[in-house]
């Protein structure tokens, strides 16, 4: 199912087929794998329609894969979990696999604070061209830049620590108001971008920077 056009999969239209093709997505696979708000600004195609199809395309045997490092992530939480169930059910014992199992707690949450703050720090450097395309007063330019702060802004929400939810949602939001400045062309969006970078920073640990 996967290796079939678009259209021949799932019935989309030429012209939509196209606009989607344009943006490196051409089966339903990738389809159902691609980022839905990034895919409908690359694209132009309306972000409802995006969501339709990729729900086709999962009913139609094209699930959406999961990303290597995400999955990585979700396994070594649950392999923490199970430590620190384990470490519960010994305390009887001792202390000392109790104190194993919050080091190695620690550790994971330690090493999902680093892929978070690579991520920020990835997006930071994705945001550049879009502050001298809004510098230009080029929105096209800058609509398409976003596209991949978009995908940064995504990753840090599927790694960030529960502790940094917050954060993360503050850059959601920063995220979503920079898009309609640039949208609506509007003179804020210079502000819009710099609320924004003052989140990622934060994110990446480099606030007092």
């Amino acid at each position: 199912m996967s290796e079939k056009s678009l259209s021949d999969a799932l019935g989309i239209e030429q012209g939509a087929e196209e606009a989607l093709a344009r943006a490196d997505v051409r089966t339903a696979r990738e389809l159902s794998e691609a980022d839905p708000e990034a895919l409908a600004m690359a694209s132009g195609v309306p972000l409802d329609r995006i969501k339709e199809w990729q729900q086709r395309a999962r009913r139609a045997g094209a699930p959406r894969r999961r990303n290597p490092v995400v999955t990585g992530w979700m396994v070594a939480i649950v392999g923490l979990l199970i430590a620190v169930g384990i470490g519960w059910m010994l305390v009887m014992i001792g202390t000392t696999k109790m104190e194993t199992a919050e080091k190695i707690r620690r550790a994971a949450d330690s090493k999902l604070e680093l892929e978070m703050s690579f991520g920020a720090t990835r997006a930071m450097d994705d945001l550049r061209p879009v502050r001298l395309a809004v510098h230009n007063r080029n929105w096209g330019e800058a609509t398409t830049a976003l596209v991949q702060v978009a995908a940064g802004v995504a990753f840090i929400k599927r790694v960030a620590p529960e502790g940094q939810q917050d954060s993360v949602v503050r850059a959601e939001e920063g995220l979503g108001e920079l898009r309609r400045a640039i949208e609506d062309q509007s003179a804020e969006a210079m502000d819009r971008l710099t609320e924004l970078e003052v989140e990622l920073a934060r994110l990446a640990g480099e606030e007092s920077r």
